[in-house]
């Protein structure tokens, strides 16, 4: 997997969130979702990224850190157990960000 360090910053998580920097309260959930993100991104698009593109890497492209951004505001906007009631899907958008890179196979 990436290291999420070189790939997405806390600072940079932090400013997609609009939460302030010196609020470190939620720091490691942030974190947390960062990793996941990018977990959830490498499984949708079917490669790990990587430095070089190569048959099954693909380099961290800024489509994709969007997505990865989009989906830890998400994640963390809706971090609550949801009921009938009010649930929350990921949105399209995301999605939508991620399939640019995924390889058509079939399923």
């Amino acid at each position: 997997m990436a290291n999420v360090d070189l790939v997405i910053s806390l600072e940079e998580i932090k400013a997609h969130l609009n939460i302030m920097e010196d609020f470190d309260l939620d720091d490691d959930l942030l974190e947390r979702y960062a990793v996941v993100s990018i977990e959830v991104a490498q499984c949708h698009i079917g490669k790990t990224f990587a430095e070089e593109e190569t048959a099954t890497t693909i380099p961290f492209y800024p489509t994709i850190k969007v997505g990865c951004l989009m989906y830890i505001a998400h994640l963390y906007t809706n971090r609550e157990i949801t009921t009938d009631i009010n649930q929350t899907i990921v949105p399209m958008t995301i999605k939508s960000l991620w399939e640019v890179y995924r390889e058509p196979c079939i399923y």
